[in-house]
């Protein structure tokens, strides 16, 4: 009796899954490089993607919000520097960081929108200050969302990649390797929400390359229950100065560490973001009122607006 017998598919396949792991492990290795820990106030806040080489960091608006300028970064070769906030949008929640080295290597960016339900991804964070986790998982919806106070939609990407806190800010990978977006948070406990690269992107670009800055250094404070009757316009917030730049507008105007901003150009102040809105959209203004609580009274100071090519 003769038995046939037939070539044997394992040793392929088992050829091909080592391939895959190997190529993946690599892919990681170089993803990793361009992913940093954002810390705020000496602590492990988030993550952020050297979206540029001369600097530039993309990391959620939440991540940095409320942080003033006090916020570092720490590279993946362990170098720890100081980062400034160059921008923010509150809404899209992403936000755009700058350091002093014009020599890192930015992260390749995908096209989001080439992006499919079932395809694999990738996150890459620090949760609870672990360095450079990584987890996997698929597209699991492209959904748009209504912005609030305009018509516009964003259209976010939901993935069954894990996210715990810390991984905010970090980047989605598609299985070449390329930011395809910008973890935000988690929904309904298991699906992570990412913000689309071509969003940020479109976002970085539409950002002026110089900028109205006050020169100062400031953090949210609640104001006193008098100080709220007296503003009667139900405003509980106002942002404490707690450094001055030399040299910056807030120093020439004569504002002083301790001042507490309460509005600009009859805005109320209540974060960082408002703060650089009003100052941009009245970037074309010689001066602008800026009212502070200074040893419990409040005062108008007159601001000479200049454009500046950092922000403060």
């Amino acid at each position: 009796m003769t038995i046939e017998t037939f070539p044997s598919t394992a040793q392929p396949r088992r050829l091909l899954l080592d391939i895959f792991s190997s190529s993946l492990g690599e892919l990681i290795e170089q993803a990793q490089a361009n992913v940093v820990q954002v810390r705020r106030e000496g602590r492990g806040a988030g993550t952020g993607v050297v979206w540029d080489g001369k600097g530039g960091i993309v990391t959620n608006h939440h991540v940095v919000d409320g942080a003033g300028t006090k916020i570092h970064v720490e590279l993946h070769d362990g170098r720890v520097l100081e980062a400034r906030v160059v921008d923010s949008d509150p809404t899209l929640d992403v936000a755009l960081l700058n350091v002093p080295e014009d020599n890192l290597t930015a992260a390749p960016v995908g096209d989001s929108s080439r992006l499919r339900v079932g395809e694999l991804v990738f996150a890459i964070g620090h949760p609870f200050g672990q360095r450079g986790v990584v987890t996997a998982g698929i597209v699991s919806a492209l959904s748009k969302v209504k912005m609030r106070n305009t018509n516009q939609q964003i259209e976010y990407i939901k993935s069954a990649v894990r996210l715990l806190p810390g991984n905010s800010g970090g980047p989605l990978l598609n299985a070449q390797g390329q930011v395809v977006g910008i973890n935000a948070m988690i929904m309904g406990g298991d699906l992570s929400v990412a913000i689309p690269s071509n969003e940020v992107s479109n976002w970085l670009a539409q950002l002026p390359q110089t900028r109205i800055t006050l020169g100062v250094q400031i953090q949210p404070t609640e104001l006193p229950a008098n100080i709220r009757q007296e503003l009667a316009n139900g405003q509980t917030l106002g942002l404490l100065v707690v450094g001055i730049i030399a040299g910056g507008l807030a120093e020439q105007a004569g504002v002083l560490v301790g001042d507490v901003l309460l509005d600009i150009a009859n805005k109320p102040l209540h974060d960082v973001a408002t703060l650089r809105a009003v100052l941009a959209q009245n970037s074309t203004q010689e001066m602008i009122r800026l009212r502070v609580l200074r040893g419990g009274v409040v005062q108008e100071i007159d601001v000479a607006l200049t454009a500046q090519e950092q922000a403060a």
